[in-house]
């Protein structure tokens, strides 16, 4: 199993350390909002741990932590662009820019445009966030920004989804379901997405600071297997998809 979308600054060592145990093979460690993100100096630090102290932490656990850097919609300093500068730098440590996207859906377009157009340039896969609220909107604005790019489909992985929006996805990205039952996904709500629809699928926990669950995958292999689902969607939705994307 790969978890797919972490924020492992946020978790404790023993949380790493049980999703070794329970089979999970790589957990991919992501930027996000851990602080008032007001300056790039903030933002500089958090990129230093996660591509430094994090990569180390899963050594020490037994896991491969693999992390990835971008700015977040839900906090970034006025003076992002400093950051869009400083992000090549990191590109040969990281597995993808991210996680980006759209949140409040003001004033994020040109922010979440500049990295899709790294990702681009770099041949870099991108993570891409939807939010609870608006995530209709958000979802068909973050559409047509990918065809303003004209990025390759296979770099992009659109995030959060749910049942409510994967009919909008009408293109050969990669697709995201966060198994957080308290604001996205239960493990069964994500596991029936997975037998109704036939997309590049790719489940993560979402681990952060708010309520989630670190045997989030385990628990959609047993739901899955419960289910009868075919062995393909099981092993492409908890590994191999996330494998290629990531090039793992």
């Amino acid at each position: 199993m790969i978890d797919a979308h972490t924020h492992l600054d946020v978790r404790s060592y023993e949380d790493i350390e049980k999703m070794a145990i329970a089979g999970i093979e790589y957990i991919v460690t992501l930027a996000h909002d851990p602080y008032k993100m007001i300056s790039p100096e903030v933002y500089l630090d958090h990129w230093d741990r996660i591509v430094n102290f994090e990569v180390k932490r899963g050594e020490m656990a037994g896991v491969n932590v693999l992390p990835g850097i971008g700015i977040h919609p839900m906090g970034y300093p006025k003076d992002w662009k400093i950051l869009i500068k400083k992000i090549p730098e990191y590109i040969d440590k990281i597995v993808c820019i991210g996680e980006t996207g759209l949140h409040y859906l003001k004033g994020e377009e040109e922010l979440l445009k500049e990295q899709l157009i790294l990702a681009k340039e770099y041949e870099k896969p991108i993570v891409i966030h939807t939010p609870e609220k608006n995530k209709k909107e958000a979802l068909l604005r973050i559409l047509d920004i990918l065809n303003e790019v004209r990025i390759d489909e296979s770099l992009v992985l659109i995030d959060h989804i749910n049942r409510e929006t994967i009919d909008l996805i009408d293109r050969d990205v990669y697709v995201g379901l966060s198994i957080q039952p308290a604001f996205k996904l239960s493990v069964k709500e994500a596991c029936e997405i997975v037998r109704d629809y036939d997309k590049k699928f790719i489940l993560s926990s979402d681990l952060g600071s708010l309520k989630s669950d670190i045997y989030a995958l385990p628990k959609a292999k047993l739901e899955m297997k419960r289910m009868n689902l075919e062995k393909r969607k099981i092993e492409e939705s908890l590994y191999k998809n996330a494998k290629k994307f990531y090039r793992i």
